[in-house]
Parts: C-alpha cells; sequence; structure tokens
C-alpha cells in the first residue's frame, strides 16, 4: 500500500473548528494519567500541551503532594486511583508520560480495556508495560506513539532491526496490536487501523530532547477529546508539533537550546499560521 504524506493544507481542514455557540464541553474532556514519582513534570508538560490545542477541561491524575498549583491552577487534578477510571466514560485518555513501569501503568491499561474506552493513547512506560503484557487486545481505536526503541520491545526486538526498516516494524506493531500506531522519527510515519501509511516530515532535530514526546502525547489526546478522529488526531498533533519547532528555529534559536516549555508556548501560534496561511 502506497504512503501518504500529508500536506499543510489536508491538516488545516482536519484541525478543530468553533462556533459562536461553542462551550467547553463541545470541546471534550482530556484526562492525562501521567507524572509519577520523581516525573511529575512529565504530567503537567503533556496536560499543558492539551490544554493549549483546545480540550475544553484537562485533568491530571498524577503524584500530586507536590503540584504547583501557583503555575498551574487550571488543570482538574486526580490522586492516582484507579477506581476513578470507571466513573469517566466519554473521556480522552493520554497514559503513560513519567508514569512508571509498574502494576499501577498495568492496571490502568486492563481497566481502560475492560471499562470499553475508546478514545485512548499510551505512550512512554505505559507502552513498555504493554510490551510485558501477554495475549492482550487492545481496541482498534487505541492510539500507540513509540520511538525506535519502544517500537522494539513492542516487537521484542531491537532498535537497530527497527531502524534499518521503519516502514517493515510498523507494519508488524499493527499486525500484532490493530490499533493505530506513530512511529516518531525524523520523519513521522502513522499507520491507521485498516493498515493505510501516512508520514508527516515537520519535525526538527530540535525535538530531540527528553519530554517533547510527553507534549506530542498531550496534544493527541487533547486533539481527540474535541471528536477528532485518532488519524486525524495523529495527523494535526505530529505536524503542528514539528511545525512549532521550525519556528523556534526561524526566531534564530539554536537547535540546542530548544525546551519542551519553548515548544508549548509556540504551540498557539504555530496553530493560528497553520489555519489562515
Amino acid at each position: 500500500m502506497k504512503m501518504v504524506k500529508l500536506t499543510k493544507l489536508q491538516i488545516r481542514k482536519k484541525l478543530p473548528k468553533r462556533v459562536k455557540s461553542s462551550n467547553k464541553t463541545d470541546a471534550g474532556h482530556t484526562l492525562m494519567i501521567a507524572g509519577g514519582k520523581n516525573y511529575l513534570g512529565a504530567g503537567i508538560i503533556s496536560a499543558l500541551a492539551a490544554t493549549k490545542v483546545g480540550s475544553g477541561y484537562t485533568h491530571l491524575m498524577c503524584e500530586s503532594k507536590k503540584y504547583p498549583w501557583l503555575l498551574c491552577p487550571d488543570f482538574i487534578l486526580h490522586p492516582l486511583k484507579i477506581s476513578i477510571l470507571s466513573k469517566l466514560a466519554d473521556f480522552s485518555f493520554g497514559v503513560g508520560p513519567g508514569l512508571g513501569v509498574n502494576s499501577f501503568t498495568k492496571k490502568v491499561i486492563t481497566t481502560l480495556i475492560k471499562n470499553k474506552r475508546e478514545k485512548v493513547t499510551l505512550d512512554a512506560d505505559a507502552l513498555t508495560v504493554l510490551s510485558q503484557m501477554k495475549k492482550i487486545k487492545i481496541p482498534s481505536s487505541w492510539i500507540l506513539t513509540p520511538h525506535e526503541g519502544e517500537l522494539a520491545r513492542l516487537l521484542q526486538t531491537t532498535s537497530q532491526v527497527v531502524k534499518s526498516d521503519r516502514m517493515k516494524s510498523l507494519k508488524q506493531a499493527h499486525f500484532k496490536y490493530g490499533c493505530h500506531i506513530l512511529l516518531k522519527g525524523a520523519e513521522t510515519l502513522l499507520i491507521d487501523h485498516q493498515g493505510k501509511v501516512y508520514c508527516v516530515n515537520e519535525g526538527t532535530v530540535a525535538l530531540a530532547k527528553a519530554g517533547m514526546g510527553d507534549i506530542l502525547t498531550g496534544l493527541i489526546t487533547g486533539l481527540r477529546a474535541q471528536g477528532l478522529s485518532p488519524i486525524d488526531a495523529m495527523s494535526v498533533a505530529t505536524f503542528i508539533h514539528g511545525r512549532a519547532s521550525r519556528e523556534y528555529l526561524k526566531k534564530g534559536n539554536d537547535i540546542l537550546s530548544l525546551r519542551p516549555v519553548d515548544l508549548i508556548e509556540l504551540i498557539p501560534r504555530t496553530i493560528r499560521k497553520t489555519r489562515e496561511s
């Protein structure tokens, strides 16, 4: 099957829209389950991305004892409790950044499957946990967002094997899990639940830094909350994520200096320029 390269015009048509009567409920609920012990920042970064991309309500389930309320007062905070998940029906869930490779993360995944939640994105630690789970069936609407090392773990192979043929590895992962998968990299590859492959070639080497993937997960999860299909959410998020890094470099900054918080601040302008130009 031929790979489809997504253009700016195609992305523009997929961006969430607002009308005069729109309200926060129309823009949906995002729940980032991210930011465990010692990695609270990963949860905050991913939640910031979700709200910057338009989520009506942004919830964060995290290790909250040291939560910086003065800096981030706008999120609806939840403790790390599995019982909460059964009460949240039409939510978009982002799971994994800084959460930890542990039994709690495994319970989150199994609970979301049991409760038949459709809008779920797994990243980071959640992918590592998923790779350790045997004979698991996840819904086709779910999204996995691995880098090459994480995809290698999902396939029980090595990063070198994945890197040598990224397309083949992506299709193998799709055959194994049957859902949507986003393979991060210089050229980001996307595959939908039917096996159709797309690519977005907007990223820069400035994104090669811890925390950037957490932002991408937040963007995808926030877009899913607003009603975008899995493939559209993946496409828009990847484009905005990469194009924002280009905006940073256009300002005269060096590729070594981009921080996740810098990228987050560029998201609103990047969306606006994508919508209008």
